[in-house]
């Protein structure tokens, strides 16, 4: 006599089909599980090496500028700061908030520059209308004799370029 083994076939059927299913629905990513691209203004406000940088940006309220625009940013750290004898953002904060933010701009220009293979080889405007010029021996390149130590540093909104001084003078 032959036994009746199409019950357990389609229970294994089902079984195989239910696990399948459940491993692809729980493999999709949804938006809100994403982790995007930092801005810069993230990249500065998460970085001790920038904590000047962060009181000066926020006491001009001008975080959300450094998150909207496709640009170059050529941050001072802490250390460029410090190298200009600006041991802390009050030096800058005292200033009227619209010599912050002229300050501010000064170190952006709109385009995105690639150190290594787009940067104009003269000087350029920046977002401020101050005029920066660039020279680059030997490998290293310097903004108006500020020299850039880290390079290309990739945020969602543009590049950061890491600069060890200070090149706009603080009124």
């Amino acid at each position: 006599m032959k036994k009746n083994r199409f019950g357990g076939r389609w229970a294994t059927f089902f079984l195989a089909a239910g696990l399948f299913s459940t491993i692809l629905i729980s493999c999709k990513e949804k938006d809100a599980d994403k982790v995007g691209q930092r801005t810069v203004t993230d990249i500065i406000n998460e970085n001790p090496e920038f904590s000047i940088l962060k009181e000066i940006m926020h006491h001009a309220t001008f975080s959300d500028a450094l998150r909207t625009q496709d640009a170059t940013f050529f941050l001072p750290s802490n250390d460029a700061f410090n190298k200009a004898n600006i041991a802390s953002a009050s030096m800058i904060t005292r200033m009227s908030v619209d010599s912050v933010k002229w300050f501010l701009n000064s170190h952006v220009i709109k385009s995105i520059y690639n150190v290594d293979s787009t940067l104009p080889t003269d000087s350029m405007r920046t977002i401020s209308g101050k005029k920066i010029k660039f020279v680059k021996q030997e490998g290293v390149v310097n903004v108006n004799n500020a020299e850039i130590t880290k390079k290309n540093v990739s945020a969602s909104n543009g590049l950061i370029q890491i600069v060890d001084s200070v090149y706009v003078k603080v009124k």
